[in-house]
């Protein structure tokens, strides 16, 4: 109520002043003006889910963290994860696959929504041998609902991350294009998106937000 009635103010005294201004107001303004009051609130509902998306939207642009920006703004980010031998067989054999993890990936998203998908490496013991694309991403769903159905569908029946965690965990993505590299490589080759220092090769925590290295992926 309190955005309607000031949408609607504004439209009087903008009327007001255009009227008031001219040199020859038009006796019948008013009609005018009602009609325009009445057209306006029509489209009220339409204006305020704008609003309100351009509110979310602004309020969601201060809060990303400095590796997210990095994420979106440089045209060489990369995730470096991990996951299970199996898993990455699958990631070779099928053109899609779920993955899933413990932790929020907020900062991969925030690279998705900016360039359609990530380029994501897999380590296996600080060696990096798989890679491919993650293309969707659903962040702490509250449901199945939240989950893209094209992420539900395409858990292995071999993958038995669910008898130990949720179904679909803190974060749940899509990877596709996965292959595994002919020549592999240790992960301290890796330069981090932020602070400009390499991987450590002890590091084991995931996911960490690194540069590509040239060549890996082409097509981004």
């Amino acid at each position: 109520m309190e955005f309607a009635f000031l949408l609607v103010t504004d439209i009087i005294n903008t009327s007001y002043r255009r009227d008031y201004m001219t040199d020859n107001p038009d006796p019948e303004g008013d009609s005018d003006t009602s009609d325009s009051i009445d057209e306006m609130l029509q489209h009220l509902p339409g204006a305020k889910e704008r609003a309100k998306k351009r509110r979310a939207t602004s309020t969601s642009n201060k809060n990303w963290s400095k590796k997210a920006k990095l994420m979106r703004q440089r045209p060489d980010p990369a995730v470096l994860a991990s996951n299970y031998k199996s898993r990455l067989e699958e990631l070779v054999e099928l053109p899609k696959v779920t993955h899933r993890a413990g932790k929020k990936w907020s900062s991969a998203k925030a690279g998705i929504e900016a360039h359609g998908r990530m380029p994501i490496y897999y380590r296996l013991d600080g060696e990096v041998t798989h890679t491919g694309y993650i293309t969707r991403m659903a962040i702490q769903p509250e449901d199945e609902s939240d989950v893209p159905k094209v992420i539900q569908d395409h858990i292995t029946k071999d993958d038995t991350y669910s008898d130990y965690n949720d179904k679909y965990d803190v974060t749940t993505f899509l990877v596709t294009e996965g292959k595994r590299l002919d020549e592999p490589f240790a992960q301290s080759e890796l330069e981090q998106i932020e602070g400009g220092e390499f991987v450590d090769e002890d590091f084991s925590y995931q996911p960490a937000y690194v540069r590509q290295r040239d060549g890996d992926f082409p097509d981004f």
